[in-house]
């Protein structure tokens, strides 16, 4: 069998290698012998362990039942994951410090406060390294006591047309480190405790990387990137307290509490890190997520299908500062989210639908506003799913826009489903569309409306490492003053651990 000169380099990269393979398996293969991971849509892909290399595999005779995929924000645990998480959490004692199990929550709020243990992606191009044993074999050994984080890393080069100031070419690295390590698990009574904290860490490449960002360049409302940030250095949106009670019917968040993280969750749309890559397609613009300042966040799940989050933060606080820096009462948000999440609807399969109504003020006057937040899978068997965001707000206290709809199509594994590339079937493709209204600013704007299509393909290289080319349109930019159309190209390396 002949080999292509590209995948014989590719391969040669990688001193240490050893197939992941994700066949179908045979009837003998049950979840005491598998891998549990998740596709790009959230669903299990059973991967037997005598297809994985034994430094991949969890260490110990308890590993495997342990075994937990990182979990998707914004969607419902698989049934075969639940399953396995509720074995594990059975085996805890009555009361446990730094368990190795995580608290057993229900199932959405599970996707909201949990982690898993595995950094690992089906699918992958090139066969795992010795890069991917390092990755992984940490998270095993610190979830084993009481940690468990997920890191993402990203290298991303851009390069756009019609800017309005500085470079057309601009590049940067992001580090996103998000974790929970359970303190202590109270079975008996239905609690648990652990600390919840997000670290990132932002440096811009080349002479201009720590000047200029795409936003300012091209007079936009929305970024071409949620992760370019115009502070470098590290800066820290989340560090808390979460309890949870009624044996996880009820978790409660307070300190410093990035409310991003919990509120307009989206499971096909939700991170720049190996989705969409434009803000409004990662967050909504109209809802006031607060970080970095203090707040609380209240989430209730009393059924499988239905959820309410209310959130509270106050401050003045911006990205790298303390939260008490410039403290002022006459800076608050107050959201709530409330969620019908079923397993299956109409037989279309899993989705989530969310009505956001929220009240803020920012130094000015206290204004209101409505979000609604949804993600439908499009049947059983189907690789398509739909996602979309719209809103409405206050424009003194709308975060950017006053008014948005970010809209879209995933599609798991596009090239396998034509036909064109079998073994390519656990990729990621999306298909995005932005409408944008400016909320109350000093710039001039130039267009009241702001339109955006994105097309974006993420490549699973190894098991741990995905490529990603993105290219975005932009017509009439809000605030440029140069040019209409503005055509962004981008190319991301996304390092998921």
């Amino acid at each position: 069998m002949s080999t292509s000169p590209s995948r014989v380099v590719a391969l040669a990269l990688l001193a240490v290698s050893c197939p992941l393979v994700t066949a179908p398996q045979s009837p003998t293969n049950t979840l005491s012998n598998q891998v549990l991971l998740l596709d790009v849509l959230g669903q299990t892909v059973k991967v037997p362990t005598n297809a994985l290399p034994e430094s991949l595999l969890p260490p110990g005779p308890d590993g495997l039942r342990r075994q937990l995929p990182d979990l998707l924000a914004g969607a419902n645990p698989p049934v075969e994951v639940r399953a396995r998480h509720a074995a594990a959490f059975a085996d805890l004692r009555e009361f446990e410090f730094f368990p190795a199990v995580a608290p057993l929550l229900m199932p959405y709020l599970a996707g909201v406060d949990e982690s898993g243990n595995t950094a690992l992606k089906p699918g992958p191009l090139l066969p795992s390294s010795a890069l991917d044993q390092f990755a992984q074999q940490p998270k095993y050994w610190l979830s084993d006591h009481g940690l468990r984080y997920s890191l993402a890393q990203n290298l991303t080069f851009l390069t756009m047309s019609e800017v309005m100031q500085g470079d057309h070419s601009q590049g940067f690295y992001v580090l996103d480190w998000n974790a929970r390590w359970n303190v202590f698990t109270a079975r008996a009574a239905g609690t648990a405790g652990w600390v919840a904290t997000q670290i990132e860490v932002k440096s811009g490449l080349g002479s201009n990387g720590a000047s200029q960002e795409p936003k300012s360049s091209l007079g936009s409302i929305t970024s071409p990137n949620y992760d370019w940030s115009s502070v470098n250095g590290i800066r820290v949106p989340e560090l808390a307290w979460q309890q949870s009670l009624s044996d996880g019917r009820i978790v409660v968040v307070a300190g410093m509490v990035s409310q991003r993280n919990y509120i307009d969750g989206n499971a096909y749309a939700h991170s720049a890190h190996s989705q969409f890559l434009n803000s409004a397609l990662v967050h909504s613009q109209v809802l006031p997520l607060a970080q970095y300042n203090f707040g609380v966040n209240l989430q209730w799940q009393p059924r499988e299908e239905w959820y309410a989050m209310l959130g509270a933060s106050a401050g003045n606080a911006n990205a790298g500062e303390l939260p008490w820096t410039d403290f002022s009462w006459n800076t608050w948000s107050l959201l709530g989210e409330f969620g019908y999440a079923p397993r299956d609807l109409l037989g279309l399969g899993p989705g989530v639908y969310r009505i956001q109504p929220f009240v803020a003020q920012a130094g000015g006057p206290t204004q209101g506003g409505l979000a609604v937040n949804v993600q439908q899978k499009l049947g059983e068997h189907s690789p398509l799913g739909w996602f979309g965001r719209f809103g409405f707000g206050g424009d003194a206290v709308a975060a950017g826009a006053s008014t948005q709809m970010g809209t879209g199509l995933v599609a798991k594994g596009p090239l396998a489903h034509l036909g064109l590339f079998p073994d390519r079937e656990f990729d990621y493709a999306g298909l995005g569309f932005i409408w944008s209204q400016p909320s109350a600013t000093t710039k001039t704007v130039v267009h009241a409306n702001e339109f955006a299509i994105e097309m974006s393909y993420v490549l699973q290289l190894t098991p741990t490492i995905k490529v990603q080319p993105d290219l975005q349109v932009v017509w009439n930019p809000a605030f440029n003053t140069v040019g209409d159309r503005s055509v962004v190209f981008q190319l991301q390396l996304d390092i998921l651990w």
